[in-house]
């Protein structure tokens, strides 16, 4: 939500949209044309103008294969957010809003994790590197090839037999050092959480040997991934994204337990209710906003054209010498709060929160 900051203060109101883009079936760009016809409509309704829908409506109808969700926000007629979802909303939204609608992003984005993937072989690597914006746009994509030869061990004996084989003992090593070297840096680069090894096993011992201390505490391998032709990709990429999305719910978990922990000290760094975490918000004081309450949206709270200026009470925001006040969704205001101040999400259904919603504060 963090990166959401720039959109989140940008002139409103603004068109929110949740809905199916899978496109895996013979007639799924027309399924696709009647769905959008049909939102189009409903946002027409609202009051959205033609500019902003004729710029939601070229993204809509650019398919991305699979099945999927999708995600868009726009204003002024200008597209400001696009991200695809890794599966169908459960329930499809459109919004025309003062502000931007948020939070389910919380729950249907891919997990926003920065991560290092690398595949390996003797003779070099592939690797892809995730920003942790939860976008693939944020893909960083590098290839590292060394020495080809010698290369391979081959039977025999003998004095030149004993030769060949520690040239390609040394070619390999010298390889695997030029691969962890961009491992590391990449690592680096992003702030890594997690870096997952693939590729063949020798090839994967020999790098793992010349990472840095760094790369090593968030390294996690796994079997089956090769660079050779007609290796099974898809299987690879399922296990990366299971560990990318179980780190992100190990994540969201310490969370919680960490808001529960502070809620049970007299002097905690957590409150739950709507009043003190709409006030946390505005003093920007929240580390990590958790939502559990779907019906939080059917109550409202006031917000300025800051949409870090938040209320209860319209009074409240005007004794703060804020002009400009209006009443918004909760739903809508707290997460546009949230990605203003740079806090974190958590959707979740294990907190027990007051009506609905708690904040686990920075200090």
């Amino acid at each position: 939500m963090s990166s959401l900051g720039e959109l989140v203060r940008q002139r409103g109101p603004f068109a929110s949209v949740y809905l199916d883009a899978s496109h895996d079936t013979e007639d799924a760009a027309k399924a696709m044309e009647l769905r959008w016809r049909g939102v189009r409509e409903e946002l027409a309704r609202q009051g959205a103008d033609d500019a902003t829908l004729d710029a939601m409506q070229q993204a809509v109808l650019t398919p991305v294969p699979g099945k999927s969700g999708r995600a868009l926000v726009a204003a002024q007629g200008a597209l400001l957010l696009d991200r695809v979802l890794p599966r169908p909303p459960a329930v499809e939204t459109a919004r025309w809003s003062d502000r931007p609608h948020l939070l389910p992003l919380a729950t249907w984005t891919e997990p926003a994790v920065a991560h290092v993937v690398v595949t390996v072989d003797r003779a070099g690597a592939d690797l892809h590197g995730y920003d942790g914006r939860g976008e693939r746009a944020g893909e960083v994509h590098d290839q590292v090839r060394g020495e080809q030869h010698p290369l391979h061990k081959v039977p025999g004996g003998g004095w030149s037999h004993r030769r060949l084989q520690k040239a390609v003992e040394e070619t390999t090593k010298r390889n695997a050092a030029l691969v962890a070297a961009e491992v590391d840096r990449l690592v680096t680069d992003l702030d890594a959480r997690l870096l997952v090894l693939g590729g063949e096993v020798q090839a994967r011992a020999d790098v793992r040997e010349e990472l840095s201390p760094r790369c090593r505490d968030v390294l996690i391998e796994v079997e089956g991934a090769t660079l050779a032709e007609g290796g099974d990709d898809a299987a690879f990429d399922h296990a990366v994204q299971s560990l990318v999305a179980q780190y992100q719910f190990d994540l969201d978990n310490d969370v919680v337990e960490e808001f529960t922990a502070e809620a049970g000290r007299p002097d905690g760094r957590a409150v739950q209710g709507l009043a003190p975490v709409v006030e946390a918000l505005r003093e920007a004081k929240v580390a990590a906003l958790l939502v559990s309450d779907p019906a939080l949206g059917d109550r409202t709270v006031f917000s300025g054209d800051d949409p870090a200026q938040l209320a209860l009470r319209e009074k409240d925001l005007r004794g703060l010498g804020v002009e400009h006040v209006g009443e918004q969704r909760a739903d809508e205001a707290l997460g546009t709060a949230a990605a203003a101040t740079g806090a974190q999400v958590v959707v979740t259904d294990s907190a027990g929160l007051r009506e609905g919603v708690g904040a686990l504060l920075r200090y």
